[in-house]
């Protein structure tokens, strides 16, 4: 899994190690994953999902259904669920599932 100093779990890795976990390869960055599957509307995301927020594409997180996406929020925090609304809906860029 993409993890940094101290075993930090980098944003992307997470991703990453959780659709290598059900067959699915996915490359390393957030701009990468961004384009390795099909966009869908935030109407239509469905599980496993996912979500892209930012205009850089810089964070990634996993729908995990009724506005929660499970992730990893940043440097030194841990792994959890939270709302995809954690930095407001303007910050969502879109959705992506994995092919």
């Amino acid at each position: 899994m993409g993890r940094g100093r101290a075993g930090i779990v980098r944003r992307p890795g997470l991703t990453q190690a959780a659709w290598k976990a059900a067959g699915v390869t996915l490359p390393r960055t957030t701009q990468a994953q961004w384009e390795a599957g099909l966009q869908v509307s935030l109407a239509d995301v469905q599980a496993g999902d996912l979500v892209f927020f930012h205009d850089d594409l810089g964070h990634v997180g996993i729908w995990s259904g009724d506005g929660m996406m499970i992730h990893a929020p940043g440097p030194g925090a841990l792994i959890r669920e939270e709302s995809v609304f954690f930095a407001g809906q303007s910050a969502i860029k879109g959705a992506v599932r994995p092919a």
